[in-house]
C-alpha cells in the first residue's frame, strides 16, 4: 500500500524555508547559550541578554515547525528581503 502524501511534504519551498527557520533559531539559541554559559561573555552583558537571544530563537523554531506552509515562505522572504 502507497503512502498518501500531504501538501507538506511536496512544497519543496516551505521546506527550504523551514529549513532556513531552522537554522536562524538554532543560531539565536546557541547565541543565547553562550552568553549564559561563557564566563567572559557572560561578565559584560546583562542578565537578560542571553534569556532574551534563547527565546527569540525558540520563537523562530517554533513557528518554523508549527507555521503554515505560506506562513513559513513569507517569514523566511521577510528575512532574506527576496520577493
Amino acid at each position: 500500500m502507497a503512502k498518501e502524501t500531504t501538501p507538506r511534504e511536496t512544497d519543496r519551498s516551505a521546506r527550504r524555508a523551514r529549513y532556513f527557520l531552522y537554522a536562524i533559531g538554532g543560531a539565536f539559541v546557541a547565541l543565547g547559550f553562550a552568553l549564559e554559559s561563557v564566563p567572559s561573555l557572560a561578565a559584560v552583558m546583562p542578565w537578560y541578554a542571553g534569556r532574551a537571544s534563547a527565546f527569540v530563537g525558540a520563537v523562530i523554531l517554533s513557528i518554523g515547525r508549527f507555521g503554515s506552509d505560506r506562513f513559513v515562505r513569507r517569514c523566511e522572504s521577510l528575512l532574506t528581503r527576496s520577493p
